[in-house]
C-alpha cells in the first residue's frame, strides 16, 4: 500500500530537481552564504574531480555576481570572496 507524508516544499522541490540543478542551487547557496568574514570548505568524496568542483564553485559565484579565491589542499577546497568581490 502506498504511504502519504509531509514533508517541507524545499525538500520536495530538491527530490524533484535535475542532479545537475540540484548541484548548481547548491554551490549557489555555498557561495550565497558567504561574506568578508567566512570561508567554504568542500571535502572531495570518492569519484569527484576537483577541476568539476573548482568549474561549479566558479559559475556559482559568477552567477552571485561574486569572485572568489579557490585553494586546493589534497581532497580538500578551501574558498573565500576574492577582495574584488568585496570591493577593496
Amino acid at each position: 500500500m502506498a504511504t502519504f507524508e509531509v514533508i517541507p516544499l524545499q525538500e520536495a522541490r530538491r527530490l524533484v530537481m535535475a542532479p545537475r540543478r540540484l548541484a548548481e542551487t547548491e554551490y549557489r547557496e555555498y557561495v550565497a552564504a558567504l561574506d568578508a568574514n567566512t570561508a567554504g570548505r568542500i571535502e572531495l568524496g570518492e569519484g569527484d574531480r576537483p577541476i568539476s568542483v573548482r568549474a561549479r564553485l566558479k559559475a556559482a559565484a559568477k552567477a552571485e555576481g561574486k569572485s572568489l579565491e579557490i585553494q586546493r589542499q589534497g581532497d580538500t577546497l578551501v574558498f573565500w570572496l576574492s577582495d574584488a568581490s568585496s570591493g577593496r
